[in-house]
């Protein structure tokens, strides 16, 4: 008897699935705790996950996560393939998207190994190798340091913590609330933050060729920012 009656809410439950809309975010592959966590492939926790979903609901849809390497989220977006991509902003990727109000604050700094020569400025980063994220643009540092920044890429913002601390990096170019997440579960790495040098809220950037309507998708979010329900998702990763 129970397993008939599971059987008839799994069916239940994949009519009411299968009866509504989807909304169709983009997890990049890219990203790391606390922004996205990965099993098997797939995004299965973090604030993306967390707000795709949340927005999903607000739209009256179910939220599905495309997978994709950081290299192709313009073109992914560009084209069609998913309705949107969050934590993002127009300095960071190209192209013409429908842009949404900024919702995650943040902010990007360089952090040093110990032991490492405390940076005054961006530009005692010159010639010396960076860590970084291969799919990642950082705009200031290429404005400050053209052909001087060298950049030391990794598939991960996780690999490149593991860079830093395999000693192979001194410095690296990290988001304050990722580099938190990372010190605070992993002591080991005990990195030191020695320059803030961009603070900034990130937004979320839609496709021209969702076929969720801008309006709808503006009211969802602004609903979502006022009642609290973004920051309650933001704190769960403090």
């Amino acid at each position: 008897m129970l397993k008939v009656l599971a059987c008839f809410f799994a069916m239940v439950s994949g009519l009411a699935h299968a009866g509504s809309e989807e909304l169709r975010m983009i997890a990049p592959r890219n990203q790391s705790m606390p922004l996205a966590q990965f099993e098997g492939g797939h995004i299965s926790g973090g604030i993306l996950k967390d707000l795709g979903e949340a927005l999903a609901a607000r739209l009256g849809r179910h939220a599905v996560f495309t997978t994709v390497d950081g290299m192709r989220i313009p073109a992914a977006l560009t084209a069609g393939e998913a309705d949107g991509i969050c934590y993002v902003r127009p300095i960071w990727i190209d192209g013409d998207y429908h842009w949404s109000q900024p919702l995650i604050p943040d902010a990007e700094l360089v952090a040093a190994r110990p032991g490492a020569p405390v940076l005054r400025s961006l530009l005692d980063l010159r010639d010396r190798p960076v860590a970084t994220v291969a799919g990642y643009r950082y705009p200031r540092l290429e404005q400050v340091l053209g052909l001087r920044f060298q950049r030391l890429d990794s598939t991960t913002m996780e690999e490149n913590l593991q860079l830093v601390l395999a000693g192979k990096a001194r410095y690296t170019v990290v988001g304050k609330s990722t580099l938190a997440w990372h010190q605070k579960r992993n002591p080991q790495l005990r990195l030191r933050a020695d320059l803030v040098f961009a603070s900034f809220s990130a937004q979320c950037a839609f496709s021209r060729r969702s076929r969720v309507p801008p309006a709808e998708i503006d009211r969802a979010i602004s609903s979502l920012v006022q009642d609290g329900s973004v920051t309650n998702i933001l704190a769960r990763y403090r």
